[in-house]
């Protein structure tokens, strides 16, 4: 009987062990699982970090003029600034003259209107529809006389700013020459949210 107990005790140890090295090889399969998945989530954690911190240190920002113009707009035209001197991150497009927000945040816009003749230029920053602040002139004499505005407004990711005439009067005179006040249109990013 005491060979059937130690045969028993040897059995049931060896069964113990199969099932711990079982158990350790399922055991040993998880955890290289996990540290794959650890893994891949450590780059896509760092890719995130990367994307964010360059978005942050991209400035947003952009300058452009009228040059060497003169003509007449009518009520709630787009001021089209075709001369563009900054576009730091290439979000003012001079084609159509409409500023694209690329994050959420606090813009800050300026904007200048030089006229002559004895007509109105009013002009209105508008974004997504919505006045923010108007600027003009009316030149009722000799010269070049020009209206200017700076204003700040939220912004959220894809929004359009830009510059439009007013229904002040039916033709807004723009006069905008080198050597003379020039028709200018600016707009940067301040903070982001």
């Amino acid at each position: 009987m005491p060979h059937t107990v130690t045969l028993l005790l040897v059995l049931t140890t060896v069964c113990l062990l199969q099932s711990v090295s079982l158990q350790n090889d399922q055991t040993g399969t998880e955890f290289a699982d996990l540290k794959e998945e650890v893994r891949h989530l450590s780059q896509s954690l760092q890719m995130l970090n990367s994307s964010m911190l360059k978005e942050k240190k991209d400035p947003v920002m952009f300058y452009a003029v009228v040059r060497g113009k003169t003509f007449t707009y009518n009520i709630d035209a787009i001021l089209v600034f075709e001369t563009v001197i900054l576009n730091e991150g290439g979000f003012y497009n001079e084609y159509d003259g409409v500023f694209v927000a690329p994050r959420k945040g606090t813009y800050m816009f300026s904007w200048t209107v030089s006229g002559s003749g004895t007509k109105y230029t009013v002009t209105e920053l508008v974004v997504e529809n919505e006045v923010i602040s108007s600027a003009g002139e009316y030149h009722g004499g000799a010269g070049y006389s020009s209206g200017s505005m700076t204003a700040l407004c939220e912004m959220s990711k894809g929004d359009h700013a830009w510059i439009r005439s007013t229904g002040v009067s039916t033709k807004h005179n723009l006069y905008s020459h080198d050597n003379y006040p020039q028709s200018s249109f600016l707009g940067l990013l301040l903070l982001t949210e």
